[in-house]
């Protein structure tokens, strides 16, 4: 008697490529091998001993993740070398969210800690633009000052808090086109400085900024509203705590 084929899963996260959680664990186990920044050498054998499964199943599963583009492999004097895709390194940052997100759900606020770091200068520009003050002013409550203030996070768990916080629903700052010039959204998070000045972490849907600088906003100049006794301002490299509101 034939049996019932199992109907696959996708982990692909709102994706269509079929993909079930043996395959997810060959990705994980291929980045953990350093597969994500280079062509790792490793041949179905030794990826099914790592796995404890067959050397048949392994290959199968390479040929599987090849098929959905998730890996590339080249062909070299032992076998073999296989490279993680970005399609596949956006799979497991993906799922790093998640879990981050499953592990925090419950917390309605998140305590950030950042050094700043001088910025572009392109800041107070884009952020005393009429169109966004406007929204600004309505959906947070301050007119911010001109300029933000940049927050290199260093530490991995609070790199962590800051997946979570961008997967929970934020305050949308719309965009517009202006003089030919087009504008983008701007997703908005409310935060509290150190000292209890509310303010807001904001994330352009255009930025030039990796995803481990933050930008902030305030109603003042925090940079001097928090300098140390015979100090002007607040200098870089200075650490800077935040306490980020979750909706």
């Amino acid at each position: 008697m034939a049996k019932k084929s199992q109907e696959k899963k996708s982990f692909f996260f709102g994706s269509s490529v079929d993909f079930d959680s043996k395959q997810l664990a060959v990705v994980l186990k291929l980045g953990i091998y350093g597969a994500l920044s280079n062509p790792i050498d490793i041949t179905s054998s030794e990826l099914g001993k790592y796995l404890g499964v067959s050397q048949q199943t392994a290959a199968r599963y390479l040929v599987e993740l090849e098929k959905n583009h998730l890996i590339e492999r080249s062909r070299t004097s032992r076998g073999q070398a296989v490279h993680i895709t970005k399609l596949g390194k956006e799979l497991l940052e993906n799922l790093s969210i998640m879990i981050t997100k499953a592990l925090y759900s419950q917390k309605r606020s998140t305590t950030i800690y950042g050094v700043i770091e001088n910025g572009l200068g392109e800041g107070a520009w884009y952020i005393m633009q009429e169109e966004y003050t406007k929204q600004f002013e309505e959906t947070l409550g301050f007119l911010p000052y001109p300029g933000t203030i940049n927050l290199r996070i260093l530490n991995v768990d609070d790199l962590k808090k800051v997946a979570q916080i961008r997967q929970s629903e934020p305050y949308i700052i719309h965009g517009f086109e202006k003089k030919g010039r087009y504008f983008g959204d701007v997703m908005c998070y409310k935060a509290r400085f150190e000292d209890g000045t509310m303010g807001a972490i904001i994330i352009p849907s255009r930025t030039h900024h990796n995803k481990d600088i933050l930008e902030a906003i305030a109603p003042i100049y925090m940079r001097e509203k928090l300098a140390e006794e015979g100090t002007k301002t607040l200098p870089d490299g200075k650490m800077l705590k935040i306490e980020v509101f979750l909706q």
